[in-house]
């Protein structure tokens, strides 16, 4: 069960870190820029709370306040004023309006979490923000575009990021793997593919991608929740894909932090787990990813200069992640030669170990050239069987 927070600020940047310290505490956030938007959307999704920028272009915080006041609908929705200027006329103006409190900005992310606890401490949860329901005839697909953007997932869903410290550490192969494994009637799943250069999904499982996620960027962020809905492929009955063409050209179709943000809220409706193959490197386009995900999967192969790198890598997330985020290492060995014991490895980079799994290469080959994902086409074999073992471990967490 949770609480619905409407947060309205002309500030993308405000907005988004706002959204994501809120959204961390298992809040269901829906977010606008406007404040004409504001009246509308608060009038027709009832929010628990609303946070108020008081300065904004089109209609200020202020009147907003003021026309919520005078909504019977809306009336007594407990209102936080927040603006730039710490004058006492501001926060009285914001008093005169309604509004129950007022902050400054910034705000410290503690300061925000408590006065908004405060307010909501007498509101009571809404149990249909978890695992949104929907009638039983409609695909996974129509689902999402008919609930709109409640962002809160399942008790059972969560966003699995899948990473590669460097080239060739086998991210794809991991995700498409692992969200074929993760997939089951009780459990949706959703695979995406953000590396917008070379769309490796896509070429690994032989599907033509003609309307893929790149394409989304030359798109309105607030026309993106129903885009992304309409872009997603069935794999089997519990597996949807959300490809990214190959764009080895760079023809500059890359989404903005704010559309990968728009893009996971539009597939969190789903209810289902997000599996995203992230690529390579912490980038621009995956970082919103990263800092949301509530497992952060690292890919590298058992040898000396893929350790090396891990090593930095593992340093470099850790100013990154957020607390509720696990990490997992997982070593993909392809040349059937590791031979430095788990524990040798796990003390160099002071991070356990979370699976070693073999790739024999004529196995991979076969995979490969029938677009068919290891787990399919060798369902007894070592990989297989490990690759089922961390699933689980990730279910269970």
């Amino acid at each position: 069960m949770t609480h619905k927070l409407l947060i309205v600020d002309d500030h993308p940047e405000t907005l988004e870190i706002i959204s994501r310290v809120l959204r961390q505490q298992g809040y269901a956030v829906t977010a606008t820029t406007s404040g004409m938007q504001a009246l509308t959307l608060a009038d027709a999704e009832q929010p628990d709370l609303i946070l108020l920028d008081g300065m904004m272009p089109d209609l200020d915080g202020w009147e907003v306040c003021r026309r919520i006041r005078n909504n019977p609908k809306i009336a007594q929705t407990p209102i936080i004023m927040f603006s730039a200027v710490n004058v006492a006329e501001q926060k009285l103006a914001g008093f005169n309006a309604g509004a129950d409190d007022y902050l400054t900005k910034p705000t410290e992310p503690v300061e925000l979490i408590e006065r908004v606890q405060n307010l909501l401490e007498n509101v009571p949860p809404r149990p249909e923000l978890v695992g949104v329901a929907a009638p039983e005839s409609a695909s996974p697909v129509a689902k999402a575009a008919d609930i709109g953007r409640t962002v809160t997932l399942a008790s059972s869903s969560q966003v699995v990021a899948v990473l590669g410290a460097r080239g060739g550490a086998g991210t794809t192969l991991l995700a498409i793997n692992l969200a074929l494994t993760l997939a089951a009637p009780e459990h949706p799943v959703a695979l995406v593919d953000l590396d917008v250069r070379q769309g490796h999904v896509g070429l690994y499982l032989n599907q033509k991608v003609s309307n893929g996620l790149n394409k989304l960027a030359r798109l309105p962020e607030n026309m993106l929740t129903k885009d992304v809905s309409a872009r997603l492929m069935p794999y089997n009955d519990h597996l949807q894909l959300l490809l990214t063409e190959s764009d080895l050209a760079d023809t500059g179709d890359t989404p903005s932090a704010n559309q990968v943000q728009e893009i996971m809220e539009a597939l969190a409706v789903l209810g289902a787990t997000v599996v995203v193959d992230c690529g390579l490197g912490i980038t621009a386009v995956n970082l919103p990813v990263i800092e949301q995900a509530d497992h952060l999967l690292l890919c590298a192969q058992p040898e000396r200069v893929g350790l090396a790198a891990v090593k930095q890598f593992i340093a470099q997330l850790q100013n990154i992640l957020f607390p509720h985020t696990r990490l997992h290492l997982v070593l993909l060995d392809f040349s059937g030669n590791a031979n430095v014991p788990q524990q040798a490895i796990e003390t160099f980079l002071g991070q356990p170990v979370a699976a070693v799994i073999p790739i024999p290469s004529q196995e991979l080959r076969r995979a490969v050239n029938k677009s068919i994902p290891l787990v399919q086409l060798n369902p007894e074999s070592k990989a297989t069987t490990l690759i089922n073992e961390l699933a689980h471990q990730l279910v269970k967490k």
